[in-house]
């Protein structure tokens, strides 16, 4: 009987604990503008880590399309309208300088694995970048890349005759690329995108393949050229309120960081693999014919790429004040080397051994105070 009695209390203090955790929990808002795809996969991957790493006391709840467009969530995570989620930090030139000038080395590299490592490494120990997110009441836990971006398009373009004049979507890098083969470049949100191509107001766009699956690309394109331009950075994922980060503890804004390092992992490989489903389709498979470009734009193509970064540097200076721009790129392409060679030790395809990577190398180290 009192052996009894003893496992009875017990098992109704065990209830009372659990009901107290399950009380105290806090359940985070994420926010994504776009369409089910690899990030918002990386998304949840992030609410699992988070939820086991703090033992119950953070969940994340992830809204994906519904709550905020990609040009609605800056100010919406500023306000507190959300607690964490997409900034994509190319649609804010003004309020993200520092970031925007290493997101524009987009032809810096092809490996969007590698190029995540070596964002995220430059990123969180960079103040100036982690500062220009605390002025919009943001932390800024890191990024990931994604790419490469290519040409799609609804009339037939693979030469420079067939892309002079034309009207194609596309920002920084992107933009510069489709103004220099001599079409004529549009910045507007990739949510746009498929109307503006139905109405004729668009005659392309420039983005990654797998757009043209999850936003129903392929039913107003024809085209995909295969000429990849460069990776699309500068896509802080996790991007937290500022006010929540603060309220975290040491030890959960350590369990934060290593949610964030998976989530990032997991959206970079399922985003690629998504991409590797149309580059490597069968004719007609999604509603677009791969085509090869021609000799004219394929070497017009690789010039841009040789001279671009020169340029970014140069604008980063004269427009943007960075007088340290040159000494930031080479730490930066310096980092994409190291993470080249990093990436080869691994399984880099498998979303768990990236993950894994990334917080040994990055997330485990970063200096708190930063942040501050």
């Amino acid at each position: 009987m009192k052996a009894s009695k003893y496992i009875s209390l017990a098992f109704s203090v065990a209830i009372a604990a659990g009901i107290g955790t399950a009380a105290d929990a806090k359940e985070l808002k994420y926010v994504f503008g776009g369409s089910e795809s690899g990030l918002s996969e990386g998304a949840r991957r992030f609410a699992d880590v988070l939820s086991k790493e703090t033992e119950g006391r953070y969940t994340a709840k992830v809204y994906v399309g519904n709550l905020f467009g990609y040009k609605e969530t800056n100010g919406a995570l500023s306000e507190g309208l959300g607690d964490v989620g997409f900034v994509v930090a190319p649609y804010f030139r003004a309020e993200y300088p520092q970031v925007n000038f290493i997101a524009d080395l987009a032809t810096a590299s092809s490996n969007p694995y590698a190029a995540t490592g070596a964002l995220n490494e430059y990123y969180m120990s960079c103040k100036a970048c982690i500062d220009e997110f605390k002025a919009q009441n943001q932390a800024f836990t890191g990024t990931m890349a994604i790419g490469p971006y290519y040409l799609y398009s609804k009339p037939r373009i693979d030469s420079l005759e067939s892309i002079k004049g034309k009207k194609i979507r596309g920002f920084g890098t992107f933009g510069r690329w489709v103004a220099e083969m001599g079409g004529s470049a549009s910045v507007i949100s990739s949510n746009d995108v498929y109307s503006a191509m139905s109405q004729g107001v668009l005659d392309g766009s420039t983005h990654t393949p797998y757009t043209i699956i999850n936003l129903s690309m392929g039913e107003v394109t024809d085209y995909l050229l295969d000429l990849p331009i460069g990776l699309g950075l500068g896509n802080s994922l996790f991007s937290t309120n500022l006010d929540l980060w603060k309220s975290l503890s040491e030890e959960d804004k350590r369990a934060y960081l290593k949610a964030v390092a998976y989530g990032d992992a997991t959206a970079t490989a399922k985003y690629q693999a998504s991409n590797l489903l149309v580059l490597e389709s069968s004719p007609g498979q999604y509603g677009v014919e791969i085509i090869k470009p021609k000799a004219d734009i394929q070497a017009k193509s690789d010039e841009f790429r040789a001279k671009d970064i020169a340029l970014i540097v140069k604008n980063a200076k004269e427009k943007s004040g960075i007088a340290d721009a040159e000494k930031r790129k080479d730490r930066f392409l310096k980092l994409n080397e190291k993470w080249e060679k990093l990436v080869k030790t691994i399984d880099y395809k498998d979303p768990e051994a990236l993950g894994k990577l990334y917080y040994d190398e990055v997330f485990s180290k970063v200096d708190l105070s930063l942040f501050n």
